[in-house]
């Protein structure tokens, strides 16, 4: 269900039929589908931009369905993750 409603998205004319082909054959397209049908959240290094036309972006995807994403870093952060040597 999740996958059709997110090719009906991807094929509604913002972007170029390039970047639909694209998109329907990579894994983010399953991976935001996904994401949709359990409920997950999307972790990614990609940013939203409204204007995007040749490339379909993760979060432009998870924000058509209603998926919760975030970058990498914000993950990291909200988890409290340390990355380096603490002091002795």
């Amino acid at each position: 269900m999740k996958l059709g409603e997110l090719a009906a998205w991807a094929n509604g004319g913002q972007f170029t039929q390039a970047a639909v082909v694209e998109f329907l054959d990579v894994a983010d397209y399953y991976l935001v589908a996904h994401a949709a049908a359990h409920g997950h959240t999307v972790v990614t290094h990609e940013t939203y931009q409204a204007n995007a036309r040749r490339r379909v972006l993760i979060p432009n995807a998870c924000q058509a369905l209603g998926v919760p994403d975030c970058t990498t870093f914000e993950i990291l952060r909200s988890r409290s993750v340390r990355l380096g040597l603490d002091a002795a």
